[in-house]
């Protein structure tokens, strides 16, 4: 079974929430454009409380890969956890074979939305 987590962090000068990259849906499909034969199969948006009380944006997006794009994985599933703060921009990624995805999805559900930051 192949599964990762990891968090990527970028510079996005100018930008002081997910919602100035755009539309819950503009940024999925743009994330579901980025790789051949990738399509969105869900998204959602929720909020994340920080501790000092200020309240942020966060955008999930689910992706469905095929094989020749995922390489090894054959095909892959990945959700994505994106949100913004002080100009700076936050990826959970959870990732995994698209054959093991129903038994560890709750799992890498749980992971992605227990990240917080402070």
């Amino acid at each position: 079974r192949a599964v990762t987590l990891a968090v990527f962090t970028k510079s996005v000068p100018g930008v002081r929430s997910i919602e100035g990259e755009g539309s819950l849906r503009a940024v999925a499909e743009q994330i579901a454009s980025a790789a051949p034969g990738q399509k969105n199969v869900g998204q959602r948006r929720r909020s994340m409380m920080l501790n000092s009380g200020k309240q942020l944006t966060v955008y999930e997006v689910e992706t469905e890969v095929g094989g020749g794009t995922a390489g090894r994985f054959g095909s892959a599933v990945e959700l994505l956890a994106i949100v913004v703060a002080d100009e700076r921009e936050y990826t959970v990624r959870a990732t995994a074979s698209g054959g093991s995805w129903k038994e560890v999805s709750s799992l890498l559900r749980q992971a992605v939305r227990s990240f917080h930051f402070i």
